[in-house]
């Protein structure tokens, strides 16, 4: 039995978490703006970062987060944070991201559909945690 307050890491799906950010990252890597033989680097620094994350998740011990481990349990945590934090990039309309990797403000990118809808396949309301 999962210590208390560990009860909401028994429903995590980590091989489902790894294929959507898989997902995520193929459709990135199918935007036209990251088409050799220059990506985009707003397209780029987020792919970087959605790839590492993905590390970050595949490197958790699960084992570990079932039973109730708090460092798992704070590494997984963190991932969803990452998560969290490039659904947010990618639904930037103030032109933040586009300051953040030097392209211009006012002319953000278009992610487009198929890379939006695989961020909100990892949204929070997607899984249990």
């Amino acid at each position: 039995m999962a210590a208390e307050g560990q009860e909401d890491m028994l429903d995590f799906n980590a091989q489902k978490m790894d294929d959507q950010m898989g997902e995520l990252l193929d459709a990135f890597e199918n935007h036209p703006l990251m088409q050799p033989p220059v990506a985009h680097p707003t397209l780029f620094f987020l792919f970087d970062f959605i790839r590492n994350t993905r590390k970050e998740l595949r490197a958790i011990d699960i084992q570990k987060l079932r039973e109730g481990d708090a460092e798992a349990k704070k590494q997984i945590m963190d991932v969803i944070g990452r998560n969290g934090l490039t659904s947010a990039l990618i639904n930037d309309t103030s032109g933040k991201l586009a300051i953040m990797t030097g392209s211009d403000p006012g002319n953000p990118v278009d992610f487009g559909p198929d890379i939006k809808d695989k961020i909100r396949a990892l949204g929070p309301e997607k899984r249990s945690v």
